[in-house]
């Protein structure tokens, strides 16, 4: 995987994420939290289900996607995959799933306990809207 800022505090986050099931990663942009800190926890299988990451804005949602997709070597809409409004590019082999707000409140409408998620990441949190 590539080396970038947050690399040296991924056995870190990991660590917190079992042992707690919640953590908090503030960096600077570029640091490498959109991209690699998904990759990287799906790498030590410690998640179980889908990753699910929350991303505030439509092209910030495919763009993290693809990226993390050709980190991996493959296309969009295998390991990893994203679904916004009007377009989505997932499979049942889909592991990481980036989504928009307006997707992620369906999701939780239908499906209250979010079955098969077993991780979400809020990206871009201080950019949330009240919905």
């Amino acid at each position: 995987m590539v080396d970038l800022p947050v690399s040296h505090v991924l056995p870190e986050l990991a660590e917190a994420l079992a042992s707690r099931g919640v953590a908090v990663l503030q960096a600077p942009p570029g640091a490498g939290k959109t991209t690699l800190v998904p990759l990287d926890l799906l790498a030590r299988r410690i998640v179980q289900g889908r990753i699910l990451m929350l991303e505030p804005r439509r092209l910030a949602a495919r763009a993290s996607a693809e990226r993390m997709a050709e980190t991996l070597g493959e296309p969009v809409g295998r390991t990893v995959g994203y679904r916004i409004r009007g377009e989505a590019k997932v499979s049942a082999a889909t592991r990481i799933e980036v989504v928009t707000e307006g997707i992620m409140t369906r999701m939780i409408q239908t499906d209250p306990e979010l079955s098969g998620v077993g991780l979400v990441i809020f990206d871009e949190f201080h950019e949330r809207s009240l919905n």
